[in-house]
């Protein structure tokens, strides 16, 4: 996906609410598997970020941690600039020397980007399982679910392509939409990014 798509996905994050869900068929829950880009929980990758309050190219490491899941960037030169936890109870994090922390339920959590990434960590963590899916929708000729629950505590919205994998999440939290695509991109207000191996 370019950049120039990257609005595209935040369109999409935005409809999240505006159709409704139907009761999912057992054959899409059957078919349902998570994103590919989930393998890179746990593990090293690289995350490129654009945003007013931190940009660049940084090392990332995504770890288990008991219940949570940690998210930690360093950049190429000097020390950690983001270490994130997100578990059942909520996120806590040192974004760049400023604390960020939401109490569960996320769901009313003040609109910021430190949600946004612990919720795409969070859900990639998060096993992709039949008791989590609410419902199912057609959507642009796609076939989209809604998943409650995860390791975040967030409902999102999942793409899935025609073998069942997830291909896309969109996010909608108190009107702060964001959104994920399988190639590791990512977009919400005023930020974007690449999630990358």
């Amino acid at each position: 996906m370019s950049r120039a798509a990257i609005p595209l996905l935040v369109s999409a994050a935005l409809l999240v609410g505006c159709q409704g869900f139907a009761p999912a068929d057992p054959a899409t829950v059957a078919a349902l598997r998570p994103m590919p880009l989930a393998a890179i929980v746990p593990g090293r990758c690289e995350l490129e970020l654009h945003s007013p309050g931190l940009s660049g190219t940084f090392d990332a490491v995504i770890a288990r941690d008991g219940d949570a899941v940690r998210l930690q960037l360093f950049p190429d030169v000097g020390g950690k600039v983001l270490d994130l936890r997100v578990d059942a109870s909520g996120i806590v994090v040192d974004f760049a020397g400023q604390p960020y922390e939401a109490r569960a339920p996320l769901a009313s959590a003040p609109p910021h980007l430190a949600l946004a990434l612990a919720a795409m960590v969070g859900e990639l963590a998060s096993p992709v399982a039949a008791e989590r899916v609410a419902g199912q929708r057609p959507r642009d000729g796609a076939t989209e679910v809604q998943l409650q629950g995860g390791l975040v505590g967030l409902p999102v919205v999942a793409r899935l392509g025609a073998d069942g994998a997830i291909t896309a999440y969109a996010w909608r939290v108190r009107g702060f939409a964001f959104g994920l695509t399988a190639d590791g991109r990512f977009a919400g207000p005023g930020f974007d990014g690449w999630l990358r191996r």
